[in-house]
């Protein structure tokens, strides 16, 4: 019955409030009951708004009704009153996003006016996240501060991995990036603040990203592939 149900999408309207993780949620339990009546096995059930769960079955998020009596599969859209969309099913990994910039285990291109802000999951092998990287200082101009979360796409134990690592070890990792866009090779170190690397790779998993670079606004709608300068301010809404 869900394989029949795998290509429909569902679009939510403005007005669907987040709820707080940490507060017992009755209707989960009963959610959680009914999919075990039903021998379903989930593996992660959470509230995405008061009329909607996300269920994680075998790997994939599957969306239910408050009752847990309607279930689609899909990606849930909340828009706002400008009808600027956010995706549910990823505005959760936001906060993480946040508290990596907030951190500074991202390395942020703060603009001097800042407008807007933007986080890129980006792979110094990346063609294109090396163009998006050359046009830093025109977003900065613009009043768009960008914030580089690593994602190296052949994964951990690889030599961009590696490579990665150790740019994040370095004093001036801003330069020691750039130097690996310019394709510099760097020796390979390993140190606390690397490690921020491991974590983008793993957000960037969670999150499952097609490719890089991924553009993630606030509220964790995501973009992927290389947008322009002037595609991104539109996306920003400056």
């Amino acid at each position: 019955m869900l394989t029949a149900m795998r290509y429909v999408t569902l679009a939510l309207l403005a007005g669907l409030g987040s709820a707080q993780a940490s507060t017992p949620d009755p209707e989960l339990n009963a959610i959680a009951a009914k999919m075990k009546a039903r021998h379903i096995e989930v593996d992660k059930l959470q509230r995405l708004s008061p009329h909607l769960v996300e269920l994680t079955i075998k790997g994939e998020r599957v969306y239910a009704t408050a009752d847990g009596d309607i279930m689609l599969f899909g990606q849930a859209v909340q828009f706002d009153k400008n009808n600027r969309p956010t995706n549910l099913s990823t505005a959760a990994n936001w906060e993480q996003v946040q508290d990596m910039i907030q951190s500074g285990r991202a390395v942020t291109y703060k603009a001097a006016h800042e407008k807007a802000s933007l986080a890129v999951f980006t792979d110094f092998t990346c063609g294109y996240c090396q163009t998006l990287h050359e046009q830093i200082g025109e977003l900065n101009a613009h009043g768009v501060s960008v914030s580089y979360l690593p994602y190296p796409r052949s994964g951990p134990n690889s030599r961009s991995f590696e490579q990665m690592r150790a740019a994040w070890c370095e004093k001036d990792v801003k330069r020691a990036l750039s130097s690996l866009f310019r394709g510099a090779q760097m020796p390979v170190r390993s140190c606390a603040n690397a490690d921020a690397v491991n974590e983008g790779w793993a957000l960037g998993q969670k999150v499952q990203l097609q490719g890089t670079p991924t553009l993630m606004t606030p509220g964790g709608q995501i973009y992927t592939g290389y947008r322009s300068v002037p595609d991104i301010m539109k996306l920003l809404g400056i």
